[in-house]
C-alpha cells in the first residue's frame, strides 16, 4: 500500500471556513466518486500551527493506493471525472506539497469512524533529520527506538501513526523524512498528559535530538472518509 500525503493550503481569496466547507461538503463527494482506485482517504482540516516557524496550511490530505501505478495512471474513472475533479479543486486550492510514504500504524483510536470527524485532536508533525544523519539511520531510529518509547510514555496517546516519506512528489515543499499523527482526546491530554512521568519525559526528550534535526506540526481535526 502506497500512502500520498498533501499539506494544502486556500486560495488567498476564500476564508479558511470556506475552505473547509468547500472540501467537505464539496470535494470529498466528487473524490470518493471519480477515484475508483483510493483504497482509503482521511482529510484533517487543520485548526492551527503547534510551533512556532511553521507555515500556515488549511488542511492535511491522506490518500492510500495499492501501487503508485493506481495514482498516476489509473486516478480517474473518467476524462470527465478528471475535468470535474480538476475545476472543483481550482475553486478552493492555492497550493499543496505532496509526499509519497510507507504508513506504518502503532495504534488507532477506538472513536475513530468512517465517515464520522474523529473526536479530540490530532497532531501532525513533519520531521527532518539532523544533519550528518542518512534517511535509513533516520527510519530504523525513529522505528525501533522512539516508537517504543513514545508507546510506553505517552498515556493519553490514542492514536499513533508513522508515516516515512520514500520521495517528496511536488516542487514546493520542506524535504521531511517522515510525517507522524498522534491523536489525543483533548487539547488537555495534549498539552497535560503527554508524559506519564518525568522519568518518561526526560527519556522521551532526550531520544528527539539523537533522530530529530527540526520539526513542524499542526493541530488539526480528522475525518476519516474511506
Amino acid at each position: 500500500m502506497r500512502k500520498l500525503v498533501f499539506l494544502c493550503r486556500r486560495r488567498p481569496d476564500i476564508t479558511h471556513e470556506d475552505y473547509a466547507h468547500k472540501v467537505l461538503q464539496g470535494h470529498v463527494p466528487l473524490a470518493l466518486r471519480h477515484h475508483p482506485t483510493m483504497q482509503r482517504y482521511v482529510v484533517n482540516i487543520v485548526s492551527r500551527p503547534h510551533l512556532r516557524g511553521s507555515p500556515e496550511i488549511d488542511s492535511v490530505a491522506e490518500l492510500s493506493f495499492e501501487t503508485m501505478q493506481d495514482y498516476r495512471e489509473r486516478l480517474y474513472d473518467s476524462p470527465r471525472g478528471e475535468e470535474v475533479i480538476h475545476r472543483d479543486v481550482q475553486g478552493f486550492m492555492g497550493g499543496a506539497d505532496a509526499y509519497e510514504c510507507t504508513e506504518f500504524v502503532h495504534r488507532r483510536s477506538p472513536e475513530r469512524r468512517t465517515g464520522s470527524p474523529t473526536p479530540g485532536v490530532k497532531l501532525i508533525s513533519g520531521i527532518r533529520r539532523p544533519d550528518g544523519l542518512s534517511h535509513e539511520a533516520f527510519v530504523e531510529h525513529w522505528l525501533e527506538r522512539h516508537v517504543p518509547l513514545a508507546l510506553e510514555h505517552h498515556p493519553a496517546l490514542l492514536h499513533y501513526v508513522t508515516n516515512v516519506v520514500e520521495q517528496r512528489l511536488s516542487e514546493t515543499g520542506v524535504g521531511f523524512d517522515g510525517i507522524a499523527e498522534l491523536g489525543f482526546a483533548s487539547e488537555e491530554d495534549l498539552r497535560d498528559r503527554m508524559y506519564g512521568s518525568a522519568e518518561g519525559q526526560r527519556l522521551v526528550e532526550a531520544d528527539i535530538p539523537r533522530f530529530i534535526g527540526s520539526m513542524q506540526a499542526w493541530l488539526a481535526a480528522e475525518y476519516p472518509q474511506k
